[in-house]
């Protein structure tokens, strides 16, 4: 049975040690070199066995009083009285009468002015193709 040889560090633990080093020597160098920390420097906390106090200045006082206002105060209006506005029905075409197409008519918009659905007119006037209206054509509205 063999025993184990111990291992004699080479060179690559020392560039490892190396490189683990380094980056904790760079952090020390900036924070020296950075303005307001001072390694030897005493530190601001105060024993408090000794008779010195940390003394911060008082604040402002506060101002409490409310802000000026840009206007004079004004009386609170009395409500007037109003009536309720009144529903007016839409004016809606007699029915049972007929339409003429004009210029830009559609049939969707034709139903929807007689309160009516588009097949009703479809139905009622026997037309094979909805998109083929044509301008002058006489239409008979179904009553609803």
């Amino acid at each position: 049975m063999q025993t184990p040889q111990a291992r004699v560090p080479g060179p690559e633990r020392f560039v490892l040690g190396l490189a683990l080093c380094a980056p904790l020597a760079l952090i020390v160098v900036a924070l020296t070199l950075m303005q307001g920390v001072n390694f030897g420097a005493s530190s601001s906390v105060v024993n408090p066995d000794s008779g010195d106090r940390l003394v911060a200045p008082r604040p402002a006082p506060l101002n409490l009083a409310p802000p000026p206002t840009l206007a004079a105060a004004t009386a609170t209006p009395e409500p007037t009285a109003t009536t309720p506005p009144v529903a007016v029905a839409s004016p809606m075409p007699a029915t049972g009468r007929t339409y003429t197409v004009k210029p830009g008519d559609e049939l969707k918009d034709i139903a929807a002015s007689y309160h009516l659905t588009t097949w009703q007119i479809i139905d009622a006037n026997n037309i094979p193709n909805p998109d083929s209206l044509k301008i002058g054509q006489v239409l008979e509205i179904p009553d609803s």
